[in-house]
């Protein structure tokens, strides 16, 4: 095959793959609006949807990878250094513009879905968080060891629960 074919079926993968990182971007986005409307449903659902979208991507990437090893051999370089970056300053025009065109748009779309499955974690740890202190809560009030003294009063050898502010 020859190289310009080489790049043009690299072009269309990061095409596939950026196509792919944006579904599971809208994913993201379903599985957090799930979450804070507590519907566990849609949750199970968005997580099978993420689920699907990873394993073609992952197929993705496997050609992907295996396309970038077979250009690095043809052109006499170590396939663990053949960036797209690299592969754009070798080849010329119009494949170099196209080749930066197609990483800088699968790194902004990587970025995002950075940035989104880190807004969910911090979603999920604090809904964790609020599970935990009610818990403590109740696990606290349903506590058979109470003992109570002459004055009505409680006594207690132990706190949890968690004190909330509105104010920072």
């Amino acid at each position: 095959m020859k190289m310009d074919q080489k790049i043009n079926q690299l072009l269309r993968v990061l095409e596939q793959e950026s196509e792919l990182y944006r579904s599971i971007l809208t994913v993201i986005d379903k599985e957090c609006n799930a979450a804070v409307r507590s519907e566990l449903n849609a949750l199970i659902k968005a997580g099978e949807e993420k689920d699907s979208i990873l394993v073609k991507l992952r197929l993705v990437e496997e050609q992907r990878i295996r396309l970038v090893i077979e250009m690095a051999k043809a052109l006499g370089y170590p396939p663990r250094d053949f960036t797209i970056s690299m592969i754009s300053q070798l080849v010329g025009e119009p494949f170099a513009g196209w080749l930066c065109q197609a990483g800088t748009d699968l790194k902004t779309v990587l970025n995002a879905v950075k940035n989104a499955n880190h807004r969910n974690k911090q979603l999920f740890d604090h809904s964790l968080d609020l599970l935990r202190g009610s818990f403590n809560l109740l696990s606290e009030l349903t506590r058979s060891d109470m003992v109570y003294h002459r004055t009505g009063n409680i006594q207690k050898n132990y706190r949890t629960g968690k004190c909330v502010n509105g104010e920072i």
